[in-house]
């Protein structure tokens, strides 16, 4: 399994409210070492105003996604590659250096 930062996987994603529990849902590949992937949760829900990191994905189609979504910075999660299912895409370089963009500025204002 072939993975790069940028791709759109279909993951299984660990639910907010126990962490036990998974939701298979999309995902934007940010990062990859050895065998864990750091990834950002998408949703086909629009962004909120009240969370900057909520970033629009202008080229959702290009990216194979089936609905205009929104990259959930704020929800990054490191996930083990079993918990990648399949590759649905790639994001449009503009849209991954938003949300590249968006993380650092995230990780340094939170952390």
């Amino acid at each position: 399994m072939i993975i790069n930062n940028g791709d759109v996987w279909f993951a299984k994603f660990p639910l907010e409210e126990d962490s036990n529990e998974f939701s298979s849902r999309p995902v934007i590949i940010l990062d990859i070492e050895n065998l864990i992937v750091l990834v950002v949760k998408v949703t086909k829900t629009p962004p909120r105003s009240n969370d900057k990191f909520n970033i629009p994905i202008h080229y959702w189609q290009y990216a194979n996604l089936r609905f205009k979504s929104t990259a959930r910075v704020s929800k990054t999660q490191i996930l083990d590659h079993s918990q990648l299912l399949f590759k649905i895409g790639i994001l449009h370089p503009k849209d991954f250096a938003n949300i590249q963009d968006s993380y650092i500025q995230y990780i340094t204002t939170s952390g």
